[in-house]
C-alpha cells in the first residue's frame, strides 16, 4: 500500500468519525431539548393542576345559565276555542274552520254563531245596538291590511323598520291575527263607529264590557296590557273563548295570555 492510498483511507476514517461525532452531539442536544420541554410541561401541570377541570366547570355553568334563561315549556290547551294566536304563536298550519254568515258579508266560526246572535239580541233588548266592522279574514285580506298600515307610517316619515314595528302593534302580522280563526270580531256601537279609543265611551262598549263573558266573549286587548298582548288597546276587538274561560278572564281583568300562563310577549317586532 503506497502513501497515497494510506492517506485516502485516513481521510475516510476521519470523515466517518466527524460524522458520528456530529450525530452524537445533535442527539445530545435534542435529548436535552425534549427533557426541557417535558420539564416545562410538568411544571405547567403542577402549577395549574385543575386547568382543564375549571374549563369544564365554566362550560357547564354557561350551559346551565342559558337553560335557566330559556322560557319554560308552554302547555297550551288543545280546545278549539282556546287557540292562542299572537305575534309569537302563529295560526296552526293544519287549522281549518267552518264558516257561517252573520250578514253584510261577515262570517264567523259556525260554532260561535248561536252565542254571538244571542249576545246581539240581548244587547238590543237593553238598548245597545252593536254592529260588526270586521270578522273572519283570510290571509290575503290580512296581508293587504298590514301592508297598508306599514305604508301609512312610512308616509308619516318613519323608516321602514320602525314603520313595520309600529304597524304590528295595530294590525296583526299575517298569520298571527285572531281574525284568521273566525273567533274574533271588531264591534262598534251605533252612536259611534270609529275604531279608536273613543269607542270605550259608547253604550255598546259599556254593555259588552259588562256582559260579553256571559256569551263566551272577552275584550281581547285591554288597556295597559300592550306589553303582554303586543297589541295596542282596542275597545272594539272581542274574541270568543267559551263561557267558562271568558267569565274568569273578565272577572279578573286579565289577558288571554295571562289566563293561559303565557305572561310575556315577544318584543322584537322588526
Amino acid at each position: 500500500m503506497n502513501r497515497r492510498q494510506k492517506q485516502k483511507i485516513l481521510n475516510v476514517i476521519t470523515s466517518v468519525v466527524m460524522f458520528l461525532t456530529v450525530g452524537i452531539l445533535l442527539s445530545v442536544v435534542y435529548t436535552k431539548y425534549l427533557e426541557a420541554q417535558a420539564k416545562e410541561l410538568l411544571e405547567t401541570e403542577l402549577t395549574f393542576p385543575s386547568a382543564s377541570e375549571e374549563a369544564r366547570e365554566m362550560l357547564a355553568a354557561a350551559i346551565a345559565e342559558e337553560e335557566e334563561a330559556q322560557e319554560p315549556e308552554e302547555n297550551l290547551p288543545d280546545d278549539w276555542n282556546l287557540i292562542l294566536v299572537n305575534y309569537s304563536h302563529t295560526i296552526p298550519e293544519d287549522f281549518e274552520v267552518e264558516l257561517k254568515s252573520i250578514g253584510n258579508g261577515h262570517q264567523v266560526d259556525a260554532r260561535i254563531y248561536d252565542d254571538f246572535q244571542a249576545m246581539l239580541k240581548a244587547a238590543r233588548k237593553d238598548g245597545a245596538y252593536i254592529y260588526v266592522i270586521s270578522s273572519y279574514r283570510d290571509m290575503d285580506k290580512q296581508i293587504d291590511l298590514h301592508s297598508n298600515k306599514i305604508e301609512e307610517y312610512i308616509r308619516e316619515g318613519y323608516a321602514y323598520a320602525e314603520a313595520k314595528r309600529l304597524a304590528a302593534q295595530v294590525v296583526a302580522v299575517p298569520g298571527t291575527s285572531e281574525h284568521h280563526l273566525g273567533l274574533a270580531l271588531d264591534l262598534v256601537s251605533s252612536e259611534y263607529r270609529g275604531l279608536d279609543e273613543r269607542q270605550e265611551t259608547t253604550k255598546g262598549f259599556k254593555w259588552l264590557e259588562e256582559n260579553c263573558a256571559e256569551y263566551g266573549f272577552i275584550l281581547r286587548y285591554p288597556n295597559g296590557k300592550t306589553d303582554i298582548t303586543g297589541i295596542i288597546y282596542e275597545p272594539w276587538h272581542f274574541r270568543y273563548v267559551g263561557k267558562e274561560a271568558a267569565q274568569e278572564i273578565m272577572e279578573k281583568g286579565i289577558t288571554f295570555e295571562e289566563y293561559l300562563g303565557v305572561t310575556s310577549h315577544q318584543e322584537d317586532l322588526s
